[in-house]
Parts: C-alpha cells; structure tokens; sequence
C-alpha cells in the first residue's frame, strides 16, 4: 500500500484543518523538520521546527497580496500540521505554529514562498516563571506547575478566550484548556526538597533584567536534576521521562545491518568521554523570624477609583541580592489619600500584589507598603567531584562541569557525579546518527521503519566498515521530503543504551546483583 502525505495550515485557527484551503499539499516543494535533541545523553530538547517551501506563481502566500483567498490569515501562530498514512495508519509527524512567512521575490523569478514553523518549545522559552515555592514536590509535579504557566495558543485546544466573541461562548464552541492532554509526564524518581527560590539569571545585556528566569530554564533545572529528559513529540504532546526510563527498557525494536545510508561515527570525542564530573548544589536556609522581602520607598502606587492594580514585586536582601521567601504576608500599608484593599499572591521568589479600590470616586495613593516573609538564603555552592584516576592517566583529564541549582543535598549531588563519571569514563565507539532513504509515497527498504519509528525506539545497529556493533535509543530525528514529495530522508539522532543493566527488584534478567547487573542511580 502506497503512503499519503498531507501537509495542513489551520488558517482559521479552529482546530480542524477542513477549511477550503487547508491542505497545502500539493503546492509543496520541500518539507524539512526536526524533533527532540541532537546531542547524546542532553537532557531537554532543542525547539521542533518546520520549513515549507511552496509554489507561490498566484502569490497565494503573499500576506500583502489583498486578492488572496488568505488575505488576513497569513500570519504567525497558525497550527500547521504534516500527517501520513500507509494505508493502515494515521501518523502526525510534525506539529506546531507558524512563526515565519518569508515570499521569494522576483517578478520574474522562482515566485515560491518559505514558510517557517517551530513548535512549544518557543513558548517555554517567552515565559519568565513566577511559579509558587516547591517544597517536598516530585520533579514530574514542579514540571507540570511549570506548564501551568505558559499561556499557548487556542488553536490546539479551542479553548477559551476572555473577549473573543469566537470563543468565549463557554460550554458551547470552546471549553476551558486541559493541558493534561497535551503532556505525558511519567512519575519522577526525585522529589526536591526546595525548588524556585532560587532560579535567577544573572548577566546579560544592559537593557534586559538580570534576574529574569523563564520557564524552559525552569524545567532543564528539574529535569537536570532527576537526569530525566523532556521533550516535545511529533504530536506536539510535551513528554518527560524520569531518569529510570531509558534503563528499563531493553527490548530492541528492530535491527540495522548495514541498512543505513550513511552514519555518524566517533570514537573517545571530546564531548563523549568524562573522566572526572564536579556536579555544584546550592544548599539553603530558611529563617526562622519574618523580615522584610521587599518594601515601597521613594515612590507612590496610584489606584484609579473602582479599579484593580497588580504589582509583581522580587524578594531581595539588604545586599539587593535575590532571595526566596515563605510564609509571605503584606504588611505596614499606608496611603497618602484614599485607600483600598491589598492581598499578596507568594510566590517563590517574589509576589503579585493586588490593590483593590472600592471607592467609586476617590483615587488612592499608597506610599508605604512591606512585604514580609521568612527569607530562603542560596548559602553558596558546594562541589561533588567524581573521578576514575586510569582514565585519567591513560586519556588525560577530561573534565565535565553540572551545575543545579534545585539540589541543596550534597549526598545527592555525589550520586549524579557517580552516575555521569560511570557511563563516560571509558572511551568507546558512537554512533551519533544514521540517515535511511526511501520513495516518501512507494516505500521500499526501511520505509516502515521511518514512519513508525521515533523519539523512544530502541535500536541496534552493525556497521561493517567500523565494525561497530551498538544498541541505541532514538532520541531525535529530521526528516526531508524533496523532489516534489517523493524523495523521503530520515536521520535519527542517537544515544547508547546503558551497556550492563541495572539490577531491579524482582526481574529474572537484572535481578542478580554484582553478577550480571549493578545499583542503578
């Protein structure tokens, strides 16, 4: 059976992709695209992106062409999506937002257009985090409090929004968001005593905060701790793997015998070998009296008659250094004229004030207002080093730096250092990449595979040449669908499978402790 493609833009933003001009198929020349990570054992994802080129000889794509049926439309944040079928099965295989429309121009020209699409990620990354103070939480938990925090585009979800009169007729044409359908979050192994309090970025340019921290930063701190990964799907389904996830499987899902096009191959790289890791923590104290987090000087809170203000305000100490806070309450208000109501939102390491004026006439001023709060104290960092002294002398030092600010324990911190040194102290050949050909609509050699296989699927690989022989998971893979859609390449970023298996409680296979299999981190 022949495989279809279809590539779709949601120009209505409905969440159908049915409009009369959806499928753009069959005016498309080249479709590149990209999902997951690139590198071995990196931990959060690189952005998904997307690039269309199209035939454009009736300027369809020309958003400042007023006779196109898409007049209006052709903007950023429109849903794309690139399907296939093999007959059998439906697959997405890339999903996302526009971002960028780029026409060729030339009246004598090419006359096609670019069109550039990126995924999620590019949300996470816009969104500085003011999430509340994490304590006692599982990595998987200060994850999904992160999401919780982004505001994605209605399209996905046709969900509702304040004041669109397409979609603010609730219960009816929209529904309020559930982002639980848009992320697969397995359980973390970890649980973090403290985390957010600390998550501030320093340095930068002189026109941007330096204590600014967005939640795709947020989210490498979590999953850097737990030594998970998370990433965003062909679905565009957000997805975080706790750090067990890629020793408990061992099943391979198919084999390569020399059936690749072509392959990336290292041996002891730079990048690959670490024979001693130091692994930075940032432990804590947490005072045990109130004191000042923040307070109003040398200016006023103006509060317009029968309005609502909001004042975000960042916790500092009497060195203006960021700190975290707990406990948090608003205190000491006063006002030159008027008056109104304050309550504090905590969060943690700063808080939403809100002043409510409940005169219908009066303005209020205040001019004095103190946040209190038992003060979080990032008390300096403190290394765990981890090193094999005959990779050493044999390789010479190789050293690789972590640096996480949610772990405070420092025992914690020596098992992470363990952990890396163990599976990159010994030099060994690498497969990063493989890249498969095949007829994107025909088929033929391993089709199948570069439809079905994706972000998770394990491998393994015999390459004559190098006489390497590995098993691998795919942690990322690009596509291109060339020659007026028939030419498909696939390339799959790879990482090695733990060679000796971690021992688990109860499995016939890695239940023989010391003798087959070891203690897993």
């Amino acid at each position: 059976m022949a495989t279809s493609w279809t590539i779709a833009i949601d120009w209505d933003r409905n969440g159908d992709y049915s409009g009369e001009h959806d499928d753009i198929t069959q005016r498309v020349l080249l479709a590149e695209w990209f999902v997951g990570m690139q590198r071995p054992y990196q931990l959060t994802a690189d952005g998904s992106t997307l690039l269309i080129r199209l035939n454009n000889v009736d300027k369809r794509f020309s958003p400042e062409n007023s006779s196109s049926p898409l007049t209006g439309k052709l903007a950023p944040l429109r849903p794309v999506k690139l399907e296939s079928n093999d007959g059998t099965t439906t697959r997405t295989h890339w999903s996302g937002w526009i971002a960028t429309i780029l026409p060729v121009g030339g009246k004598y020209g090419n006359r096609q257009v670019y069109i550039i699409a990126h995924g999620a990620m590019q949300f996470l990354k816009a969104t500085e985090t003011k999430i509340e103070l994490q304590e006692n939480q599982r990595s998987d938990q200060i994850i999904d409090a992160l999401i919780q925090e982004v505001i994605f585009p209605p399209a996905l979800s046709d969900s509702w929004v304040l004041g669109d009169p397409d979609r603010s007729k609730l219960g009816e044409t929209t529904k309020l968001a559930d982002l639980t359908t848009y992320s697969d979050f397995e359980e973390g192994v970890l649980t973090l005593n403290m985390a957010g309090d600390n998550w501030v970025r320093q340095g930068g340019y002189s026109d941007e905060e330096k204590d600014t921290f967005d939640v795709y930063r947020g989210i490498r701190d979590v999953t850097a701790a737990e030594r998970g990964k998370f990433f965003f799907d062909r679905d565009g389904k957000a997805v975080f793997w706790n750090r067990h996830h890629i020793l408990d499987k061992i099943a391979v899902d198919t084999r390569f015998d020399d059936a690749m096009t072509d392959m990336k191959y290292t041996f002891a790289s730079l990048d690959q070998t670490k024979n001693e890791v130091i692994v930075t923590c940032h432990p804590r104290t947490v005072a045990a009296a109130p004191s000042a987090l923040w307070e109003l000087k040398d200016a006023v809170i103006r509060v317009a008659p029968g309005a609502r203000r909001e004042v975000y305000v960042k916790y500092k100490d009497e060195k203006d250094k960021r700190i975290g806070g707990k406990d948090v309450t608003v205190e000491d208000v006063t006002f030159l004229q008027g008056t109104c109501r304050v309550e504090v939102e905590a969060k943690a390491n700063g808080a939403n004030l809100v002043f409510k004026n409940e005169s219908d006439s009066r303005e209020a001023v205040v001019e004095k207002c103190v946040v209190k709060g038992r003060k979080i104290v990032d008390e300096g960092q403190m290394d765990a080093r981890a090193i094999d002294q005959e990779s050493i002398t044999f390789f010479g030092r190789r050293t690789m730096n972590i640096n996480l600010p949610s772990i405070d324990d420092l025992d914690q911190a020596q098992y992470i250092a363990d952990f890396e040194r163990n599976r990159r102290k010994t030099p060994f050949g690498l497969a990063q990449m493989i890249t498969l050909q095949s007829h994107a609509e025909n088929g033929g050699g391993r089709h199948a595979d570069q439809l079905g296989l994706t972000i998770g699927s394990l491998i393994e690989l015999r390459e004559t040449q190098t006489d390497h022989d590995g098993t691998y998971f795919i942690i990322g893979e690009a596509h291109e669908l060339a020659g007026g859609g028939k030419h498909w390449t696939t390339t799959w970023y790879l990482e090695p499978q733990v060679e000796t298996p971690r021992w688990k409680l109860g499995d016939t296979v890695r239940g023989k402790l010391d003798t087959s299999t070891y203690l897993a981190y």
